[in-house]
């Protein structure tokens, strides 16, 4: 998953992130360490955040190449 990629490339704490996103740091936290997938709606939601693909940050880069 990238989505830990993307918040340090823009220097966000996860709070920082998370207030963003509209989700909680705990919430959060899950999501970047793979603990939970997260529903279809706050996959969304990370992937407006971050202006990327749902694919690119939830699954390996081959699945997002195929959604462009």
């Amino acid at each position: 998953m990238n989505i830990l990629k993307e918040r340090l490339k823009l220097g966000l704490s996860q709070t920082q992130a998370a207030k963003g996103i509209g989700i909680s740091q705990g919430m959060l936290a899950l999501l970047e360490s793979g603990e939970r997938e997260g529903s279809n709606e706050t996959k969304k939601k990370v992937a407006k955040f971050y202006n990327k693909p749902v694919g690119y940050l939830f699954f390996n880069d081959d699945i997002a190449k195929c959604n462009k």
